[in-house]
């Protein structure tokens, strides 16, 4: 008996597991995909924004989940299919977020046009991905042909936003949170005070 393939028949030809789902989406005129539940958490209606401290081209704010601040990339900006990041809310409408999972933790949303499918990779390509990073591999850029005969294009959080980007939203954000809670201090009411005018004391 011959043990040396036991993977034979199994559809890959290979000891490595299937890769994870793919969520399809769509920015501009292109589709594109990440892994699903490695990298893409959930798909999301836009909920009401903030304005970061420092406006930057393609942050259209952040918002609150639990206790994080989750801030938003407007994909289409670093995709290069606009300049500026969409911010109204009536621009917001109908826009989906991507609730995605950063390599080394954290979260962030990416704003696309729309979402597509959910969808299995042919067959695997590359090893096995690590926080929706290909480890060794060069997944990014690869064509996953659809099975309505469409092509979407690979994606990698670290190619989206890299370790300097990471720096910069993280020094964004703790700025953010600086003035959320400024604000949050002079909005609180201060307790009255002895003799404060309100009549307390006086003959």
């Amino acid at each position: 008996m011959d043990n040396a393939t036991p993977q034979q028949g199994k559809g890959y030809g290979s000891g490595r597991p299937p890769l994870p789902p793919v969520m399809i989406f769509r920015v501009g005129s292109r589709q594109y995909g990440l892994p699903a539940g490695l990298v893409v958490r959930e798909c999301m209606p836009v909920p009401e924004l903030m304005p970061v401290a420092v406006a930057l081209p393609h942050v259209s704010g952040w918002f609150r989940l639990g206790a994080a601040m989750v801030v938003v990339i407007d994909l289409g900006v670093l995709l290069g299919e606009r300049t500026q990041a969409v911010r109204q809310p009536v621009d917001l409408l109908y826009c989906p977020l991507l609730l995605c999972n950063l390599p080394g933790g954290g979260s962030v949303a990416l704003l696309v046009d729309a979402v597509c499918a959910v969808t299995r990779q042919p067959a695997p390509v590359a090893p096995a991905t690590v926080d929706g990073d290909m480890a060794g591999g060069t997944d990014a850029g690869r064509e996953l042909e659809l099975a309505d005969g469409g092509i979407a294009f690979m994606l990698r959080m670290t190619d989206i936003i890299n370790d300097d980007e990471r720096m910069r939203l993280d020094t964004l954000m703790e700025r953010t949170r600086a003035r959320a809670t400024l604000w949050a201090a002079i909005d609180t009411p201060q307790p009255d005070m002895p003799g404060d005018g309100h009549g307390e004391g006086r003959s």
